[in-house]
């Protein structure tokens, strides 16, 4: 009996001073910085597979490739997140465009709408808005621009581009997603715009020939024209089920005016051959690897 009295008042005991224990809340610094993710499952691969396409972190830049679009303006929202406990009173933060490493033109190729933002009482992130414009020299360039947070007085900037402050998520071992330079600091974040073009996943080298951005373009200009057809339309199954051939007919038609004016209009690919398509117009003229230099006349 004696032994359940006193197992009884070591439990009490044990529960009061659970009771008045306090839990601890963060303490730390109130950091603030990018958290951009990109995907629409961002869970769906684990962030430690260095293999997985990684979609749940958060990412050191964005990308607005008009190349795969129709619009010739775009509205890029990038997420801003903090630190610590919600407050009851708004935050306000500034946002920046970093000059020296901007290649694009403010005002003409791109807009920031939120160069003073703030976090809403409540809230631990927002959003600022970025308008880009699709210009002609994105065409040939892939144009960068370059945003960093300015904390003002609620916030700081405790993370750095090699320690323990990294990318928040970002895996320390990870190399992933440096085609354009890796950037770790997520009080940085760059966005890359251009307009090139992608080869569509269901071109036909043999009748098409061999895919090159030049003629792919060739093929939207005169077909756009002529027909109303764009990316969307190039890269849907339909058009490879059975329209392509009509455009084929107008790369074809185009290739033999400029060969018939000369060799100096003649329209080669970037590897310096003639360009070509399977097509009965061509045929005997010219085939899949001829150089200018191997032509007749």
């Amino acid at each position: 009996m004696k032994k359940l009295i006193y197992c009884l008042m070591a439990v009490t005991l044990l529960w009061t001073s659970c009771s008045k224990e306090e839990i601890d809340f963060y303490s730390g610094q109130e950091s603030i910085y990018f958290a951009q993710q990109w995907g629409v499952a961002h869970f769906q691969d684990d962030y430690l597979d260095l293999g997985g396409s990684m979609r749940n972190c958060l990412q050191p830049s964005s990308k607005i490739p008009f190349g795969e679009m129709i619009v010739t303006d775009s509205i890029l929202s990038l997420t801003i997140q903090t630190s610590g406990a919600t407050k009851d009173y708004d935050r306000p933060f500034k946002v920046e465009v970093v000059t020296d490493s901007t290649t694009a033109i403010d005002g003409t190729e791109f807009e920031l709408l939120d160069p003073e933002a703030m976090i809403p009482a409540g809230e631990v992130r927002t959003k600022v808005k970025i308008v880009i414009h699709k210009s002609p020299r994105m065409d040939e360039e892939n144009l960068q621009i370059q945003l960093r947070l300015i904390p003002g007085e609620h916030f700081t900037l405790p993370f750095d581009s090699t320690g323990m402050g990294r990318m928040p998520v970002i895996h320390s071992g990870s190399n992933f997603y440096t085609e354009y330079g890796g950037n770790f600091d997520p009080a940085i974040h760059n966005i890359f715009v251009n307009n090139f073009l992608v080869r569509p996943q269901r071109w036909n080298d043999n009748n098409m020939g061999i895919w090159s951005e030049k003629k792919y373009r060739l093929l939207l200009d005169y077909t756009g024209e002529m027909l109303g057809w764009n990316v969307a339309d190039w890269t849907s199954e339909a058009m490879w089920a059975s329209r392509y051939n009509v455009g084929l007919n107008y790369l074809a038609k185009y290739l033999l005016e400029q060969y018939n004016k000369g060799p100096e209009y003649w329209v080669t690919d970037p590897d310096g051959t003639m360009m070509w398509c399977k097509h009965t117009l061509l045929s005997g003229l010219w085939s899949e690897d001829t150089r200018p230099e191997q032509m007749v006349q």
